[in-house]
């Protein structure tokens, strides 16, 4: 053991230690280029004295987690500095690509939605049009942390999902193999929508981090028979990470409802009552005492918000076959907006361009009520179905088409940022678009994704069997959030930012369908 030890820290001083080193610098060089654009003297300075200090630290803190890897395994050393070096290139390579695009587009993108969440954080009055959990964690916490320094938001972001990301390559090396986990490594950080939209600090990328992590924590109940559960670090772990990703989105309970049922299934039920309880009683107590208290406002037009199928399919028959539709239709559409608007702005499968034309008055919306406006839209089925049917079609297709593009988030997060660099903004650019044109069934078309996990469940699950049916409840949480927002919302214009989450859950997902108890990836 003596000699093992000897060794050990040798070889934690050589090729460990000095990429432990490396990396560090490499933080630190990136953080100073970011605050400052310092490449002078003194960044050199700074950057090698972070350089020796890493060099000297590595044997201890090596050490120090050595104990994670031995369990008093002889080859427990033998197999450390692999596991070691691999750990920490499966967290460095999320983090130097996300950096690449924040130092490129610093200190991030900010639409109308993000100016208003960071005037919330600045005023002090929070409004839950967007969700007021995803405000304070995305925006008040990095601008509390550094003083408020604007550029924090995004790093922030980028921060917490090159950790996940790193966490989730670590989880899917432990349960396959090392050709699977460099396959899906490379799958998704070569992928700009992950780059492109992470440097917006919108509820979707939140959510993102949050279902990713959530995915990762199933996968370790799943492979452990429900072991990995009992660790109350684990317990608090994935019931803080539930009612986080929950409050991140309105309508994220479509993906952690499911998921959340899954891996109660596979504990027992005493101790599946009582996280479920826990997570319960949680996401109310943030919605309503600690709402109250921090006095959050309710916003206006909620009923805007989710009735975008019946608005859609209402649309399409005002614009296209009024003559077909009975009197009360056409009073509530036309005292939404005059007639020459639905025919000029109304695009089949979004109602987003009439809502947002200053002709329009979606207080009407409000006024009718939710219960009325579906009968209506039964109704433009019955009297104009096919404009209809089409609609519904148009409205929903991003999440199946396999032909039509929607590459809007590639646009969305190449806005030219004068903080930023110039020239690597544009080199990303072009790599953006290439990928779009060269790779789409790869980075942009949702419907790839959905295909590869229904073909997965077809051909590897009985539907008769409750084992496959916990598996199949993974997936479900997937297809209900995806299949589900497109029907709330107003419009798929900006579908792939709402579902871009997918890509980098779905290499995962496809563990728990094809990988069984016995780590089947092993022996391929």
């Amino acid at each position: 053991m003596d000699k093992g030890a000897t060794s050990f820290k040798g070889f934690s001083i050589g090729i460990n230690g000095f990429l432990f080193a490396l990396y560090s610098a490499f933080v630190c060089w990136t953080a100073l280029v970011i605050i400052d654009r310092a490449f002078g003297m003194f960044t050199l300075i700074i950057i090698l004295l972070v350089f020796a200090a890493a060099l000297l630290l590595s044997p201890f803190l090596f050490n120090a987690l050595s104990k994670k890897y031995i369990h008093q395994s002889p080859e427990g050393l033998a197999s450390f500095g692999k596991n070691l070096f691999f750990e920490i290139l499966f967290y460095f390579l999320p983090l130097a690509v996300l950096l690449f695009y924040y130092y490129a587009y610093y200190p991030g993108c900010f639409t109308v939605d993000s100016s208003n969440q960071y005037a919330q954080v600045i005023s002090g009055h929070y409004n839950d049009w967007h969700p007021v959990t995803q405000t304070l964690f995305a925006f008040k916490l990095p601008l509390a942390l550094t003083g408020g320094w604007f550029g924090s938001i995004v790093l922030f972001q980028v921060l917490c999902f090159s950790a996940v990301l790193g966490y989730s390559f670590n989880t899917v090396r432990k349960y396959t193999n090392m050709r699977y986990t460099i396959a899906t490594m490379a799958f998704v950080l070569l992928n700009p929508l992950l780059g492109s939209i992470t440097m917006f600090p919108w509820k979707d990328v939140s959510f993102a981090i949050g279902a990713l992590l959530l995915i990762a924590y199933s996968l370790h109940v799943w492979f452990s028979k429900g072991a990995w559960l009992r660790s109350p670090v684990n317990t608090v772990a994935f019931i803080l990470a539930a009612v986080l990703t929950t409050l991140f989105r309105h309508n994220a309970i479509l993906f952690t409802g499911p998921l959340v049922l899954g891996v109660l299934l596979l504990i027992s039920k005493k101790r599946a009552v009582l996280i479920a309880l826990l997570i319960v009683v949680l996401c109310f107590g943030v919605k309503i005492p600690f709402y109250a208290a921090i006095k959050v406002e309710k916003p206006d037009q909620r009923v805007v918000e989710t009735v975008g199928l019946p608005m859609t399919v209402i649309g399409a028959a005002v614009a296209h076959t009024p003559e077909l539709l009975d009197e009360e239709t056409l009073q509530f559409a036309y005292k939404i907006a005059p007639e020459e608007v639905w025919k000029e702005k109304y695009v089949f499968g979004s109602y987003q361009q009439v809502k947002f034309d200053p002709r329009t008055n979606n207080d009407v919306i409000e006024e009718y009520g939710r219960q009325k406006i579906i009968l209506m839209m039964f109704r433009c089925f019955k009297n104009s179905p096919e404009v209809s049917i089409k609609a519904l079609v148009k409205l929903t297709e991003a999440s199946y088409t396999l032909t039509d593009e929607y590459n809007d988030a590639m646009i969305l997060g190449l806005r030219y940022s004068d903080l930023g660099h110039q020239e690597v903004q544009s080199a990303l650019k072009e790599y953006c678009y290439f990928t779009s044109c060269c790779f789409p069934f790869l980075y942009i078309r949702l419907g790839v994704m959905h295909l590869l996990l229904i073909v997965g469940v077809l051909s590897k699950c009985k539907l008769g069997k409750l084992k496959d049916w916990k598996k199949i409840l993974f997936i479900i949480s997937v297809f209900a959030y995806n299949y589900g927002t497109s029907i709330i919302m107003a419009g798929n214009e900006l579908s792939t930012r709402f579902f871009f989450y997918t890509f980098p859950l779905t290499p995962l997902l496809l563990i728990f369908l094809f990988a069984k108890d016995d780590k089947e990836f092993e022996n391929m």
